[in-house]
This record gives C-alpha cells, structure tokens and sequence, in this order.
C-alpha cells in the first residue's frame, strides 16, 4: 500500500467528521440538524430559533400557544382559538364576589362556591333576614331587606293587602272615596256609593242639576229633531191642499165654457206624477 493509499481512509474519515459535526466550533454546539456555526455563532435554518437553533417558530400571531414543529399554534391549557387568544377559563376574571371560590365548568362557564352569609350566582347576595330567616310576607308579598343589609325584613304587598306582613285584605272603602258624605259600600274589592240627595255618579262627585240640565237638552234635541220632521210633513200636506184646490178651480172653469159635449180632460201634477181625467157629467165629489 502506498503512503497516499494510506491516507486516503484518514482523509475520508475527516471529511466525514467535519460535516457531521458542522456546529462544533461553537460551544455550546448548535443543533446539527436546525442550525450552522458561523464565526463563533449559530445560524439557524428557517422556523427554528434560539441560540442554538433548537427552539421552534410558533405561526405568526399565536398569542398563548407552543409548537412542536415550526409555525405550529398548539394551544396552553384554557385557552383556545387558532392563535390561542380565547380565555376558555371563565374564572380568570374573578366573577365571584366576597371571596366566593370559582370554578371552571365546560364551554367556558364557571359556578361560584360562596362563604357563609353570602348567596347568589357571583355570591354578590348577603344573607340577610330574608335568607337566614325566611320570608314573613304572606298574600304572595315580596320580601325585601337591602339585599342583606338591612336588619329586618320588610314586605312589598300586592295589589289588595296591607300591613307589616301582608296579612291585612285591603278594603276599597279605607278611605272612603265617596265625596259629599257619601256612604262606600265594600263589594269584593270594589266599592259603591250610596250618595245623599243633590249628587250622583259612582263617588258622589256631580251635582244631580248637571244630569236634569244634561236629560232637558237631550229632549230638546229629539223634540227639534221631531219639528223638523213635522214642519217637512205639514209643509207636503199644505203643497197637496193647494194642488188639490187649484184642480178644482180649473175643472170648474172647463165645464162652465163647453158646448154641453163631453168633454175628457187630463191634468198632469208635477210634484205627484199623477193624472186626473173627468167630464161633464162627473161630480166634484170624484175628484
């Protein structure tokens, strides 16, 4: 074997070694496979960083998330989204009050442990006289107490009771709403008035003399209304009359001038659209 025969192993194994190695002028040595020792310093190749090149590049914008590969976006736990910018952790902006525990429940909802004295979705409720003591209010009232601040409870009555608890039906006739000493009648909730002489109307409030004047006027309407008609009436009864006389007249005249000839004649009335025909021998009695 030659000198250059023998050499040549040495050589290949080398080459083999300096690529094989391409960051070990660096120290720490840059990652094989992501990175290149350039003057002392690792060049990474694209999607990996850090100064050895052994960290990925997440996708850009990924706000709370990691990779495995580069531009990968894998969301830290409570959060979601493609780049990881969705709290699903609803109990990360504290919603329970007076030191109330949050816990976090699926699609981002949560459920608030309260303390002792404390009630309420977020525990904002303290437990006041209407909690720890239960509602006093009878009839459907409302209990109220200043959400727990108040040092007793107090009731809001429906329509138709009263008293501290609710406990009194209310009567329409407290106070009386029947004015001019009328006398109120309780009628299940309602009330009557029974009103001394002079006033009428459901309380008493109107003077009898409106209502007299009120009936007086509504007649002397119906009455103007029924002259009216009477006036049209006479009026057509008058023009008849005329009409009628007028006839007679003409007939008179007629006959008094004939030759003795029958004589037919026909008179035509305008307002009636009637006809009259009569002759010498015919009376006054047939028309």
């Amino acid at each position: 074997m030659t000198a250059t025969g023998a050499l040549l192993p040495v050589l290949l194994l080398l080459l083999a070694f300096g690529h094989s190695s391409s960051g070990a002028e660096c120290f720490p040595a840059c990652d094989p496979l992501n990175g290149v020792c350039e003057d002392h310093i690792c060049r990474c190749q694209p999607g990996w960083q850090g100064p050895l090149c052994d960290q990925c590049v997440t996708s850009p914008g990924c706000v709370n998330g990691f990779c495995e590969e580069p531009w990968q976006c894998l969301c830290q736990e409570g959060w979601d989204g493609k780049l990881c910018d969705t709290d699903v952790r609803a109990c990360t902006s504290g919603p329970c009050a007076n030191n109330g525990t949050c816990v976090n429940l699926d699609d981002g909802r949560y459920e608030c442990s309260c303390i002792p004295g404390y009630s309420g979705q977020d525990c904002q409720q303290k437990a006041g006289p209407c909690v720890v003591n239960g509602s006093p209010c009878q009839h459907g009232g409302t209990c109220v107490d200043d959400e727990g601040r108040a040092s007793h409870a107090s009731c809001l009555c429906p329509p138709g009771f009263s008293g501290n608890f609710c406990e009194i039906v209310a009567n329409s006739c407290t106070p009386n709403p029947c004015e001019n000493d009328g006398v109120c009648t309780d009628i299940g909730g309602d009330f009557r008035c029974r009103c001394p002489a002079g006033f009428v109307d459901k309380t008493c409030s109107r003077p009898a003399i409106c209502f007299t004047v009120l009936g007086v006027l509504t007649s002397l309407v119906v009455l103007g209304t029924v002259g009216i008609i009477f006036l049209n009436k006479c009026e057509t009864w008058v023009s008849n009359l005329r009409c009628h006389h007028m006839l007679r007249k003409k007939k008179n005249l007629l006959l008094q001038y004939n030759s003795g000839e029958d004589l037919a004649v026909n008179i035509i009335i305008p307002e009636k659209i009637d006809m009259a025909t009569f002759s010498k021998e015919a009376s006054e009695e047939e028309i």
